[in-house]
């Protein structure tokens, strides 16, 4: 239907967009306008995303004074030095555990692997866990919690109230209420440590009565959830092009025995490109707006349609392929380029806030992966062109991600 796409949706007024240049006027150039996302009010109070957290927060005062004083002040640079050395001491210690992962002998479920590691770096960057202090067992179920949130996360967002189904929406709640369990109990593990910016200046504003209680607990759920699921998913695609692209596979490992990382760097953005976790940038408009004669209405709802646009031929030579010279010159630091294309965490005010620490943590333990394992399909997992996926809020694989890994 193009570029800009006029509907009605939850009758309300809808934009969707696949056009770079409107794409950064409401993400960058006039962001301050497009911070809200719209959501279904009901299911976001269900979620505990109602006015607390930064993810779905449609109360901006709220959500500037916890995004800048607990997320973006503790996503510092000496945060991302430590992660270096974190993210290789937790994949260390989940592959001392191999066997918990696997299905059958040598064979593992990806996902569940890859989800405990980036689970055990973001306990211990963002809660005072140190490595090793949560078994394996229960990392597995903590890292469960996380996936099943997801599922309620996309269940209660946007569907409208009157089509809830009850049993469904008992379900989705238990495991609303499970995660928050989890949060509960990973605050009562945590190793007193001054150190540890993001859970000392939550506790520090609870115990000011600047935050409430509930805050807290929703700032902390946020931080495991986007900490876990969204590097996770895409270093499992790379990983799973890397099984049917041995050539490519091969050129990696000797980069990587180089101390180079042009490859990798490229292999996790064009993964990012191909199959983003985030397919779309919901926002909905602050007050009355105008874009090239486009008169966009206080409330209207914009939908960023990132799978098109990052699919565009005209910006992307292979657009439909998995191919790294899609990506070779996107730059993923795009703060103040209007022809922006490739906007895989966003841009503006409302972008990706731990954008940083994910690039770092994929790129460490995808070389530690690469350097010591070799990885194939295996039990009728099916390549990256053909796995079945799940194109929602986020997106996710739906089909089994087992592979054959062996020790290089």
């Amino acid at each position: 239907y193009g570029d800009i796409v006029q509907i009605n949706l939850f009758n309300q007024p809808t934009i969707i967009i696949s056009n770079p240049d409107f794409a950064d006027y409401i993400l960058r150039r006039n962001g301050k306008n497009y911070t809200l996302r719209f959501g279904n009010s009901l299911g976001l109070e269900y979620l505990g995303m109602k006015n607390k957290g930064i993810i779905w927060n449609r109360n901006i005062q709220r959500w500037k004074y916890q995004r800048l004083n607990f997320f973006q002040k503790a996503l510092n640079n000496k945060l991302l030095d430590d992660a270096k050395y974190v993210s290789n001491d937790a994949t260390d210690y989940v592959l001392k555990h191999l066997d918990k992962y696997e299905i059958e002998t040598n064979i593992i479920d990806t996902m569940d692997l890859l989800r405990s590691i980036t689970f055990t770096i973001t306990c211990h960057l963002f809660l005072d866990l140190p490595i090793g202090i949560i078994s394996i067992e229960k990392t597995k179920y903590y890292v469960n919690s996380i996936v099943q949130y997801f599922k309620a996360w996309e269940y209660f967002l946007l569907k409208p109230t009157q089509i809830y189904d009850e049993k469904q929406t008992n379900k989705h709640q238990k495991s609303i209420k499970q995660l928050n369990n989890v949060v509960n109990e990973l605050i009562s593990k945590r190793v007193m440590n001054n150190n540890c910016l993001f859970i000392n200046s939550l506790l520090n504003a609870l115990n000011n009565q600047q935050i409430t209680k509930e805050e807290m607990n929703q700032c902390i759920l946020e931080m495991l959830i986007a900490g876990t699921d969204t590097s996770s998913v895409t270093m499992f695609y790379f990983l799973l092009a890397l099984c049917d692209r041995k050539e490519l596979e091969e050129q990696l490992l000797k980069e990587l025995k180089e101390n180079s990382y042009q490859i990798l760097i490229n292999g996790l953005k064009e993964s990012m490109r191909f199959k983003p976790v985030g397919p779309v940038i919901m926002r909905c408009t602050i007050n009355d707006d105008i874009y090239n004669n486009t008169h966009i209405k206080n409330g209207t709802n914009i939908i960023i349609n990132l799978v098109d646009m990052h699919r565009r031929n005209e910006y992307f030579v292979q657009g439909n392929q998995f191919n790294l010279i899609n990506v070779e010159d996107k730059d993923l630091s795009n703060t103040n380029n209007e022809k922006n294309v490739f906007l895989p965490f966003g841009i503006g005010p409302k972008e990706c806030v731990g954008r940083w620490l994910a690039k770092v943590e994929m790129e460490i333990i995808i070389e530690q992966l690469i350097l010591n394992y070799s990885f194939k399909r295996a039990n009728g997992t099916k390549t990256l062109e053909e796995l079945q996926t799940r194109w929602d809020i986020a997106q996710q694989p739906t089909d089994p991600g087992y592979m054959l890994i062996q020790k290089r």
